[in-house]
């Protein structure tokens, strides 16, 4: 689908999106196959297992399935968003079926939610709070490279950071990843590692440079 096509659907796709946040939810959690997502029902799967009786933490929610499968297991997800979309989602206001989809699937009363974008939630939410971190915002290097900046204190050591997108050619997730050293576990396109004061020395010193 060329990009041309892709902006002249966006109004239409966004009306379908907010009147199927108003259905019954199709399916239980962790997987919701009624919300447009790119995570797979093996991503879903995992977030809900990493997440099990966990504090976590997602920076990226859009319409919410990331949100359903951690809200499916853990004790509270903080869910960090600015719903307005992006240069890879295109400008789409989220929030509205985001809300609805979360409640629908059962998850709204162990979902905290911050509006608003990362380095303006960021100093809200305390050191070394979170048992798992799910990064799945702007996918450059950069922008990478600043979601870690911002939300590596606030994972307790032995605590996990998981990123989406891990081995899309056109994204900065892998080099980023790759750059850190810790061995990630995969699961389709999350890539998982475990923060250490090694990972933490190790990102101390790519800072740095």
């Amino acid at each position: 689908m060329t990009a041309g096509l892709r902006r002249r659907l966006r109004p239409a796709l966004a009306a379908y999106r907010s009147f199927a946040s108003r259905l019954p939810p199709r399916g239980k959690a962790p997987y919701a196959p009624d919300i447009a997502s790119s995570l797979t029902e093996a991503e879903c799967r995992r977030l809900a297992e990493l997440a099990e009786g966990k504090i976590a933490l997602e920076l990226g929610s859009w319409l919410g399935r990331s949100t359903i499968a951690l809200g499916s297991t853990a004790a509270r997800v903080h869910a960090v968003d600015w719903h307005r979309g992006d240069a890879h989602t295109g400008p789409l206001g989220t929030l509205t079926p985001f809300l609805r989809n979360i409640t629908r699937y059962g998850v709204r009363d162990r979902v905290v939610v911050h509006v608003g974008r990362l380095e303006e939630v960021a100093p809200v939410l305390g050191r070394e709070r979170f048992d798992l971190v799910f990064i799945d915002g702007f996918h450059t290097v950069d922008a990478v490279r600043q979601d870690i900046e911002l939300l590596l204190p606030t994972v307790r050591d032995g605590g996990l950071l998981a990123f989406h997108d891990y081995g899309h050619p056109g994204y900065g997730v892998t080099e980023v990843v790759d750059a850190l050293d810790a061995e990630p576990s995969l699961t389709d396109s999350i890539a998982v590692v475990r923060v250490t004061p090694e990972l933490r020395a190790r990102w101390a010193e790519l800072s740095a440079r």
